[in-house]
């Protein structure tokens, strides 16, 4: 799909989607819950809120796969894979069912493992290459045509899930 998106950004623009977390409140999503579980548990409504941004004009579905890593799911017991494998269905889905005369796309979205790297924190660049390495590997497999890495505040975490991507995918 890489070919086919760098093709289309030739003589395109990429329209990405907005929010997802203030949508899923607004679909009752609990505050302090997790919104990837939430959206594995209620997929009608995860479907619904991308065909909303497909209907306002987003050709670019970012995945329900935010705060997805081994760290926060595991102990919500579900995988990385299940997680990632579900929000990209469910966005290929709403790209089944909408206007088939323009190209859709779905990014598989990859926020900040939510600890510090070394030497502020614990976390070793390592551990979290081999963390965003998953994900990227999974966001693949399960069909995303690009990933999105965003709201990293620190830049060798980010250095860790550009390379984890650019290495394994």
């Amino acid at each position: 799909m890489l070919v086919e998106i760098k093709e289309y950004l030739k003589d395109n623009i990429l329209i990405f989607d907005g929010a997802m977390g203030t949508m899923l409140q607004k679909e009752g999503l609990p505050i302090g819950d997790n919104p990837e579980i939430f959206g594995i548990k209620n997929p009608h409504k995860l479907l619904k809120i991308h065909k909303k941004y497909l209907e306002a004009g987003s050709n670019v579905l970012t995945t329900n796969t935010f705060g997805c890593n081994e760290l926060k799911v595991n102990k919500l017991g579900y995988t990385v894979e299940e997680v990632i494998d579900t929000a990209v269905s469910i966005a290929k889905q709403a790209i089944e069912e909408s206007d088939k005369s323009k190209p859709r796309f779905v990014a598989l979205d990859i926020g900040p493992i939510g600890e510090m790297l070394e030497p502020m924190g614990t976390l070793s660049f390592d551990r979290a290459y081999e963390i965003f390495k998953r994900q990227a590997i999974q966001g693949e497999k399960s069909g995303a045509d690009l990933i999105i890495i965003e709201t990293m505040m620190d830049l060798y975490e980010a250095k860790a899930a550009v390379l984890a991507a650019k290495e394994n995918t």
